[in-house]
């Protein structure tokens, strides 16, 4: 009874202990004392399973000389029999059982400490007496190994607690550096630094998806050779980051060798790299890139880690939209400059082709009459045709500039613009004839009227079709289509001339822009203000050696949609 009302006192006082917050070093050492003292053991020991749970740390050792944090595989008998079936193993005879690895001991028990269902370490009792078993005194080991348990269980959410506090705060103070520069270069560099630091890697890097297409580019690294920084885009078809990308969640791999098909793990696996764990990038809008740590040695990430280095990928997918839309206003401010730069300069330039096209009419005339009274034989005859020629040719430069920098406001009215083609194939009739080039055209009868100035969509339909002839040399075909869809009416004209290749698709719709020994380069630029004049769009697809494919749509709407003057787009 007596031995009864002690275990009883003893566990009272340990739970008021616990309770009361004691520290678990203390507690767990005082354990270790009461279970010696009823066990008769000369030595005992607290081993706490890290989080790997392959590893025991020896926390606390009483009667023998062992330090503090030695530790032991769990994959090794009998911890790992403990560790997984979560039931006392007692050995009788140390000497006896090849398994223990403490030698030349008569009677060892140890007992899983466990808390909700999970093994946090093992109480281990050793050169216990011979007799402390016929008193059946094993519940009460296991009460005082649940003691334990939830000391250390306290301990570990105590522990947590400050890691989650440090992490916020280290957290709160990154997210202020990193917002605290608009430069997007100096932002990338800074995530990358913090990255490596909070979770104590040895690389991290970081990549942004790559605007020429589903590639993923290197813009900042940390602890990575230059070289990572000079590779071009990766495809991410087929990687593994193709998934991350794709589901938006974190992934983690503990050996890169493992990956040897895939690019971006053979990348890391080059510069000496074993594990990796990789995160998105996302704002609320979409995904944007990539954030990744690597380590030398193999290294199994934990779920907080994993959580850690998500949030920093949040504040900085944040941090970098801010810096993209400030680079953005950046270059919006410098287009709105140069708008008006160029707006400026184009206005004094109106006002000198206007001042020049009055002179050159005067010098067409003089010219005209001069060789009227010449002869026509003459060397001076000839020599005014060229002059004449040249002359027309300035005219019209002058001309097409005034209709690109001065737009005349459309006179909207309500026609049907198969007729309108009709009109303008007429008038390359002859000119297709002579080149060889035949025209078809498809359309039904029933097409919608449009609202749209006949004379210059007229202009528009003529400048394509003569760009169109002027790419077949040799001859060749013309379809011209029309169809409307009940919101917009559509006209296609394709050709099967050379094509163009896509640096002069790029700059098809600059002004004065041409590839023609004798043009203008001003035809498609006012073919282009004609048709955004009319509240439309034009299009233009092609492909060398196959052909060319301009698209113009104009909508089915009324004329009080035409309100804005042109002359002031």
């Amino acid at each position: 009874m007596s031995r009864e009302i002690h275990q009883r006192t003893t566990l009272y006082r340990l739970a008021r202990l616990l309770a009361a917050g004691a520290q678990s070093a203390s507690l767990l050492r005082i354990i270790v004392k009461e279970a010696l003292g009823l066990t008769g053991g000369r030595g005992g020991q607290v081993l706490l399973l890290k989080p790997d749970r392959r590893t025991l740390l020896l926390r606390i050792a009483e009667g023998e000389r062992s330090a503090d944090g030695e530790e032991v595989s769990a994959d090794a008998p009998p911890w790992a029999d403990i560790i997984r079936e979560g039931k006392v193993v007692r050995i009788r005879s140390i000497s006896s059982d090849p398994r223990h690895p403490i030698r030349e001991r008569r009677v060892t028990v140890d007992i899983p400490l466990l808390a909700r269902g999970d093994v946090l370490g093992v109480l281990t009792l050793y050169d216990l007496s011979e007799t402390w078993a016929q008193h059946d005194q094993e519940p009460f080991l296991e009460a005082l190994a649940h003691l334990a348990a939830h000391a250390l269980h306290n301990d570990l959410l105590y522990r947590d607690l400050l890691r989650q506090k440090d992490e916020l705060c280290t957290l709160i103070e990154v997210s202020r550096d990193i917002s605290a520069s608009l430069d997007l270069d100096e932002v990338l560099r800074r995530v990358v630094r913090h990255a490596a630091r909070l979770l104590r890697v040895q690389a991290a890097a970081l990549m942004l998806v790559d605007d020429a297409g589903p590639a993923l580019r290197i813009r900042a690294t940390y602890g990575g050779g230059q070289t990572w920084m000079r590779r071009p885009p990766l495809d991410m078809a087929g990687s593994f980051i193709e998934e991350v990308v794709r589901s938006g969640s974190p992934l983690a791999l503990l050996d890169l060798r493992d990956h040897a098909s895939d690019a971006y793990a053979q990348m890391a696996a080059q510069e000496g790299l074993s594990s990796l764990l990789c995160v998105p990038l996302k704002t609320s809008l979409q995904r944007t890139g990539l954030l990744i740590v690597y380590t030398i040695e193999p290294r199994r990430f934990r779920a907080e880690e994993v959580e850690l280095l998500s949030a920093l990928a949040a504040q900085s997918a944040i941090a970098i939209e801010n810096a993209c839309l400030y680079r953005a206003m950046l270059d919006t401010q410098e287009q709105l400059r140069q708008s008006e730069r160029l707006a400026a300069l184009g206005s004094m330039a109106a006002g000198l082709a206007h001042e020049i096209r009055n002179p050159l009419h005067t010098m067409q005339l003089l010219a005209y009459a001069m060789q009227k009274d010449c002869l026509r034989s003459g060397t001076l005859s000839a020599d005014l045709e060229v002059m004449q020629s040249e002359i027309g040719r300035l005219t019209l430069l002058v001309e097409q500039f005034l209709d690109f920098a001065r737009p005349k406001r459309p006179a909207i009215t309500p026609q049907k613009l198969q007729e309108i083609m009709e009109e303008t194939l007429l008038l390359v009739r002859t000119e297709a004839s002579r080149r060889g080039i035949r025209i078809a055209k498809a359309w039904t009868g029933d097409l919608p009227v449009a609202w749209v100035d006949g004379t210059q969509i007229k202009q528009v339909f003529l400048n394509i079709l003569l760009n169109a002839m002027q790419a077949m040399p040799s001859g060749g075909g013309i379809e011209v289509r029309m169809h409307a869809n009940g919101e917009c009416i559509t006209t296609e004209i394709h050709d099967h001339g050379e094509g163009m290749p896509a640096a002069v698709k790029a700059q098809l719709f600059t002004p004065f822009f041409t590839t023609k020994p004798k043009g203008v380069g001003l035809g498609l630029s006012i073919s282009q203000r004609i048709i955004e004049g009319h509240r439309g769009a034009i299009r233009v697809t092609s492909q060398p050696s196959v052909g060319t494919t301009v698209r113009i749509e104009l909508p089915l709407v009324g004329e009080n949609v035409y309100e804005q003057d042109l002359a002031g787009r």
